[in-house]
């Protein structure tokens, strides 16, 4: 049975999101419906105050919860199995998926048809998710199995910001043993980033934020050094590395200045990896000579790349092992009632603040 909830809904741009009574419907063939446990306030978000391509759209798209109800022909995950959400979720059926690139997929997985009505209207859900509600419907390959002993206010944290800091890392660039790595903002992705260097065994992490408690923080998850972002921050990229600069720079904040910075301290053979999301009517100004002749690249990468079915249950692996951290990350917790009055702020306290909408 279709089943009534609250949600977080955008009605337009520019304006503030409200709650909504929403009607969540029964999960179609292939699909799952998820009572959402707890989801993380990402950057994204916020933003899409200002550029979501369709409202109305219920917001959130980084949660985790337990399988409530599954469609026809699932036979996993089960009702009961606890759940990262994927919102990016590889089709595995086109041209680029059957290539063996599915993290260039050209159709990632999305319902049939709407699945929450606002009376009796369909409306949008963020990023084929809508984890601001009290439930979900998604393809059932995006509802990850994740082990029953993760706290879900941790777990919800895996499928955006952990997955895209730590992929941009390990499987996007790779960093290898022994690299030298700048990664430029170190909020929820940019940590992960940090982190991701550290497991990849890179020689030095340099982690650049104009917050020095966030620059302490980096130095936990990992980072050997730390720089105020400011106008000499590529001369001292270059002075802790001896001149070359590093082989990884990762952008995560999305600032077209500090793109062209990150340009500027690579080493030869270097490449800047763009994670952070930039307007989208940004430009930057580039010379092409030096790519060229010192044989760098540069890169777009969208959720790091990751596999969602095996990545995302290995990080929460890595997590009750002690290899990953995530407890740092989340600096507060409130519950959908004060959502709100988060996106009335237009910004939040601390690293990641964690709605909580189950018991």
């Amino acid at each position: 049975m279709p089943i009534e909830t609250r949600a977080l809904v955008l009605h337009g741009l520019g304006q503030l999101p409200r709650l909504e009574t929403v009607t969540v419907d029964d999960p179609a063939p292939g699909e799952v419906r998820v009572r959402v446990m707890a989801a993380g306030v990402c950057h994204t978000d916020l933003g899409y105050m200002d550029y979501a391509r369709t409202t109305p759209v219920v917001l959130g798209h980084e949660g985790a919860g337990i399988v409530e109800a599954v469609g026809p022909g699932v036979a996993s995950p089960r009702i009961g199995d606890h759940v990262a959400i994927s919102w990016h979720t590889p089709c595995g059926t086109c041209r680029n998926c059957r290539a063996g690139r599915p993290h260039t997929c050209e159709s990632v997985l999305e319902t049939a048809a709407p699945r929450v009505h606002l009376g009796d209207s369909p409306i949008a859900v963020m990023l084929n998710a809508g984890c601001f509600a009290g439930y979900v419907v998604l393809p059932a390959a995006s509802a990850i199995l994740i082990r029953r002993d993760m706290p879900f206010e941790k777990a919800a944290l895996l499928g955006c910001a952990v997955a895209t800091g730590l992929g941009a890392a390990l499987r996007h660039a790779p960093i290898h043993d022994g690299d030298d790595v700048a990664v430029i903002g170190c909020g929820g992705v940019g940590l992960n980033t940090v982190q991701g260097a550290r497991l990849a065994r890179a020689a030095r992490i340099i982690a650049i934020d104009r917050d020095p408690e966030r620059l302490a923080l980096a130095r936990s998850f990992g980072a050997t050094h730390g720089i105020v972002a400011g106008d000499d921050m590529v001369a001292q990229v270059r002075q802790v590395t001896g001149g070359r600069g590093v082989d990884h720079a990762f952008e995560v904040v999305g600032h077209t200045d500090l793109i062209e910075r990150g340009v500027a301290m690579l080493a030869r053979g270097g490449q800047l990896t763009l994670v952070g999301a930039t307007s989208r009517d940004a430009t930057v100004s580039l010379r092409p000579r030096p790519f060229m002749s010192q044989q760098q690249r540069l890169c777009g990468c969208i959720y790091g790349d990751i596999a969602p079915g095996h990545d995302l249950s290995l990080f929460a692996d890595w997590y009750a092992d002690g290899r990953l951290l995530l407890d740092p990350l989340h600096t507060a917790t409130i519950a959908l009632d004060d959502l709100p009055a988060l996106f009335a702020a237009t910004r939040q306290s601390g690293i990641r603040t964690v709605v909580r909408l189950g018991p």
